[in-house]
């Protein structure tokens, strides 16, 4: 069975991404152990809850980062979150009904989507985000110069070399 535990191996690299992911592996934990117990209370349904508002966050956080970066693969990825909010928001009825196998089938859901999701969706969207990032530390020096006339600057406005000392743009 796969662990409720957020570890490296659900890291996509992107801090706040990750602190989200772990906060949805706690509270989905959280649900599990409650279920676990001989005869769980009411609050079953504001653990439900915590959880379903952790995932909206997250979602909606992602979606406003690939908005901002232009992803290439956010309506493939918006999908995925759609599809996940249905079947989650499914199966919360079902519990709230007060059908334990209908939370033993979110947390069992759950489990394996998070850790599909955020091994391949995320992780691809945290490679796109981090190289995104070190694209803006860049910038090209444009204006009215010849090839060689203009210079390469970081964001700070500190000249550098992109080639290295050995070569340098050529004038074509």
């Amino acid at each position: 069975m796969r662990s409720l535990k957020w570890t490296a191996s659900h890291a996509v690299w992107v801090n706040d991404l990750d602190a989200q992911h772990k906060e949805i592996f706690e509270a989905l934990g959280n649900l599990d152990r409650f279920l676990a117990e001989p005869d769980p209370s009411k609050s079953v349904s504001d653990l439900a809850q915590s959880l379903t508002d952790s995932i909206a966050d997250h979602f909606a956080h992602e979606e406003r980062l690939m908005n901002a970066a232009r992803y290439e693969s956010i309506r493939w990825h918006k999908q995925l979150h759609r599809t996940a909010t249905r079947r989650v928001r499914h199966l919360v009825r079902a519990m709230n009904s007060g059908s334990l196998e209908g939370g033993r089938a979110l947390v069992d859901y759950l489990r394996n989507w998070m850790d599909e999701h955020t091994r391949i969706a995320d992780r691809m969207l945290g490679a796109f985000l981090r190289n995104e990032r070190r694209a803006c530390t860049i910038m090209l020096q444009a204006g009215t110069k010849p090839l060689n006339g203009g210079g390469w600057m970081d964001t700070k406005g500190t000249p550098f070399d992109p080639f290295g000392t050995s070569r340098g743009l050529q004038q074509t």
